[in-house]
C-alpha cells in the first residue's frame, strides 16, 4: 500500500512509538519521515496530525490500532476524524482487533481513503503462516493487481486458514476467554505497589514501574519470566521505566503474577 501511494522522497506521517517496521518500509521507500507524538493517554493528537498534515503534504499515514506498544485501541471517533480531514490514505493494520472494541472493517465503505489491514497472526494462532488481508477502496486493490504478483499461498497455509473460517466459533471462543483472564490479570497488577497496568485491547499489557526497569527486570528473568523492554529506537515517555508482558493461560499467567510479587518484595 505504501509503494503504490507514494514515491521516493515524499513525506509519510508515522506514530511515536508505534511498530518499527514501519520504519523499515518508509526508509526501504526513501520516504521522508514524519513523527508526531501520542498524548499522555496514548490517544491520538488529532489536531496535531492535521497540522502537520497541512504543514508537510504527506501522501500517507499509517499506525497500528490496537497499538504497538501501548496495548489500546484509538477511539473510533478520532480515527474517523482523520479520514474524514485528510484526503490521503490512512492505512489502520488492526493485528490485535480480536482483543479490541471495535473494527474499522464497515467503515471502508463510506471513506475512499481508509484502508484497513487484518491478520490471522494473532488471535487465530496462524503466525507461522502470515496469513493475511487487507480491505480497501476499488481503486487500490486495482493498483495492487496492476503492479504486483501475488503469490501462491502454500497449501498448508491455505488449509489452516479455512479450518478457521469454517469454524470460526471455537477461535471467538477462546478469545472471549482470553479476554476476561486479561482483566482479571490486571485487576491483579493494579493492586501491586510500584506497577502501573495500562488499559489492554490486545494480548499484551504494556506496564509501567515506578523506577527504571532493569533491577526488575533481572528479578523476573531469574525467575524464568521474559519480558520486553524498549530500546532507543522508540520514543516516548518514560520507556527506560516500561515493559511489555504477553498474556498466555491461567498457569502462565499465575506464573507470572507470583513471580512479579516476590520481584517487587525483592526488592523493597
Amino acid at each position: 500500500m505504501i509503494s503504490i501511494t507514494t514515491k521516493p522522497k515524499n513525506d509519510i506521517i508515522l506514530l511515536a512509538p508505534d511498530k518499527e517496521i514501519y520504519d523499515v518500509i518508509a526508509q526501504n521507500q526513501k520516504l521522508n519521515i514524519q513523527r508526531i507524538s501520542l498524548m499522555d493517554n496514548f490517544e491520538l493528537d488529532i489536531n496535531a496530525i492535521i497540522e502537520l498534515a497541512e504543514k508537510t503534504s504527506p501522501k500517507a499515514i499509517i499506525f497500528s490500532s490496537p497499538h504497538y506498544p501501548t496495548a489500546n485501541q484509538f477511539d473510533e471517533g478520532d480515527v474517523l476524524t482523520l479520514a474524514r480531514e485528510l484526503e490521503i490514505p490512512i492505512i489502520v493494520d488492526e493485528a490485535y482487533v480480536e482483543f479490541g472494541k471495535y473494527s474499522l472493517v464497515n467503515q471502508v465503505q463510506y471513506f475512499d481513503n481508509l484502508t484497513v489491514i487484518r491478520s490471522f497472526a494473532k488471535a487465530w494462532g496462524l503466525g507461522a503462516t502470515s496469513s493475511a488481508y487487507l480491505i480497501s477502496d476499488p481503486k487500490y486493490i486495482n493498483l495492487l493487481k496492476e503492479n504486483y504478483f501475488i503469490e501462491e499461498i502454500p497449501p498448508i497455509h491455505i488449509l489452516a486458514t479455512i479450518h478457521i473460517l469454517q469454524a470460526p466459533y471455537k477461535f471467538v471462543e477462546l478469545i472471549n476467554n482470553f479476554i476476561v483472564e486479561r482483566k482479571r490479570v490486571i485487576e491483579h497488577l493494579k493492586i501491586l505497589s510500584g506497577l502501573k497496568v495500562s488499559r489492554s485491547d490486545t494480548n499484551f499489557l504494556f506496564i509501567r514501574y515506578k523506577n527504571e526497569i532493569s533491577e526488575l527486570y533481572d528479578q523476573l528473568c531469574s525467575k524464568g519470566i521474559i519480558v520486553q523492554t524498549f530500546d532507543n529506537n522508540q520514543s516516548f515517555k518514560d520507556k527506560e521505566k516500561s515493559f511489555l508482558v504477553t498474556l498466555g493461560d491461567t498457569t502462565t499467567n499465575e506464573r507470572f503474577i507470583l513471580a512479579a510479587i516476590e520481584a517487587l518484595e525483592t526488592m523493597l
